[in-house]
């Protein structure tokens, strides 16, 4: 299975998940949004964009990255998608962890997005905890991703 993982990162934490999903599971890369306009998606079996939340929603980067492909790329192409975010255990007042609970997250965009792409959306979007807007990750997050990807790849297999 080849896996393409393209990811923005602001202070480094959604690239650390990205590059420990790649580490995880063969036929894996991780590219930076940066780098990926220009990539190729012929021959990608699963395709995982991955952001920080950003006022409740990707970064500008990867939002323009997703608008740029056609739907003809992706028409049928499995995705999944996830985001770094805030633990809102960690958030205080209480009624600002309601507005962000409203507001939503990253990859709930990207997975609305994708899907209106033509994309077959593979697994639930995933949310991947930090401890502060800079972060960093919380404990096991790295590990759980790596999970994470790895029960993609079980579940797109057993099809």
């Amino acid at each position: 299975m080849s896996i393409l993982i393209v990811y923005d990162s602001i202070f480094g934490n959604t690239a650390q998940v990205a590059l420990a999903m790649a580490g995880a599971v063969p036929g894996s890369r991780a590219v930076p949004v940066r780098d990926a306009a220009t990539i190729d998606l012929n021959g990608v079996t699963l395709l995982v964009i991955g952001s920080p939340t950003r006022g409740f929603r990707p970064t500008p980067a990867i939002q323009e990255f997703v608008d740029g492909l056609g739907d003809d790329m992706l028409a049928g192409r499995r995705a999944s998608v996830f985001d770094t975010r805030l633990d809102l255990e960690t958030v205080h007042p209480a009624p600002l962890r309601w507005v962000m609970e409203v507001g939503g997250y990253a990859a709930n965009t990207l997975e609305r997005l994708l899907a209106e792409k033509g994309c077959v959306m593979t697994g639930k979007p995933a949310g991947f905890l930090v401890s502060g807007s800079e972060g960093p990750l919380l404990a096991g997050e790295l590990e759980r991703a790596r999970d994470w990807l790895r029960d993609l790849v079980a579940a797109a297999n057993a099809d």
